[in-house]
């Protein structure tokens, strides 16, 4: 495997990223560079992995892949299948209540604005769809206090208010998550424990 050319590493990550989440950052193959908080890190010549922080939100194209780890929060994966574009949200709670705040800490505000800013990007609403992850009980609770399960419901609830379509999803359970979204051909990798335990 020969070695790879920085300039067009770098070039290939800024095509690939339609928005500023975090600057272009140039990695060789199997290094990890960090800026404003995100991890990206080269996991091959053709893919850069872009890590999303709690109540953020991430997008992408093709070849770029985006995870995040989730406990009681939900990843929200957005898909335009057509332009190989995608948004991944870290979903925190289920409400703002109007809050101020980053958009991608609640269900309500994380879904219109990922939907917002895949639309401006030459997205369109009807090709929209979506798998998400994660919502478990990560500790012994009551009902009234289960976040997991009440991020989950407020996700279902707001896609459908979006008009996105729900095609996938693994929640649940009381154990956290690794995911990751490829806008390339839209699958979401469940790792738990280390080990791949579903393909959405």
């Amino acid at each position: 495997m020969g070695v790879s050319d920085p300039d067009r590493t770098r070039r290939k990550v800024e095509k690939a990223m339609p928005f500023p989440y975090c600057p272009a950052v140039a990695v060789e193959e199997g290094e990890t560079s960090t800026c404003r908080g995100a991890k990206v890190t080269s996991v091959q010549h053709e893919a850069t992995v872009v890590r999303v922080n709690m109540a953020d939100i991430a997008y992408a194209r093709a070849p770029v892949v985006l995870e995040t780890l989730l406990g009681s929060c939900v990843g929200v994966a957005i898909w335009d299948r057509s332009r190989q574009l995608g948004a991944l949200a870290h979903v925190v709670l289920p409400d703002s209540h109007a809050r101020s705040g980053s958009p991608g800490k609640f269900a309500d505000t994380a879904i219109a604005e990922a939907k917002r800013r895949l639309v401006l990007q030459g997205a369109v609403t009807r090709s929209l769809t979506a798998k998400i992850a994660g919502g478990a009980t990560m500790f012994q609770t009551t009902g009234n206090l289960d976040i997991g399960r009440f991020n989950h419901q407020a996700v279902v609830t707001q896609l459908r208010r979006q008009g996105i379509t729900l095609t996938g999803e693994h929640v649940g359970g009381q154990q956290g998550r690794l995911i990751r979204f490829s806008p390339q051909d839209g699958t979401v990798r469940v790792i738990i424990a280390r080990e791949e335990v579903a393909v959405l």
